[in-house]
């Protein structure tokens, strides 16, 4: 149908209908606006008929991967506690509560660059304190102490 062969009368009845479609969608509006209110209030309603909003809730303080240093610090001072028996990697993560994976990552990236950490074993690592940066020992202790406080 072409604009220029429209009657007035399909012109019209055009006009009325776009006036009821327009009515009707008011009518939804306005029974999902009593939807709304009655969620609201605390009556339950089906979920398909309200809209999904997600509202974030920001927790407090660092979340667990965030603090730089923290895993390399906690390695390192359970090595030094363990002494030149040194730790498995498996021994480290139950006591450490960090998942296996993760630190044999860490071991094969960062622990090649960490000086003073040495391999002993299958999967076996000791620490030797004289070739640990005095720095890198306070900020641990530091750390150690930290926690002990929470």
């Amino acid at each position: 149908m072409k604009l220029k062969q429209l009657t007035s009368a399909e012109v019209k009845e055009l006009a009325k209908l776009v006036q009821e479609k327009e009515e009707l969608q008011e009518k939804v509006s306005e029974i999902e606006r009593k939807i709304q209110t009655l969620w609201k209030v605390g009556i339950k309603v089906p979920k398909k008929r309200i809209e999904k909003t997600r509202v974030s809730v920001k927790k407090r303080g660092p979340e667990k991967g965030s603090i730089p240093g923290h895993l390399k610090n906690s390695i390192l001072e359970a090595l030094r506690k363990a002494g030149n028996e040194g730790l498995t990697v498996k021994e480290l993560s139950e006591k450490l509560g960090v998942k296996i994976n993760n630190l044999y990552s860490w071991f094969y990236t960062t622990g090649k660059k960490t000086p003073g950490l040495i391999k002993i074993g299958k999967s076996k690592y000791r620490i030797e304190e004289s070739t640990i940066e005095p720095e890198a020992l306070e900020k641990s202790e530091k750390d150690e102490k930290i926690k002990n406080q929470k």
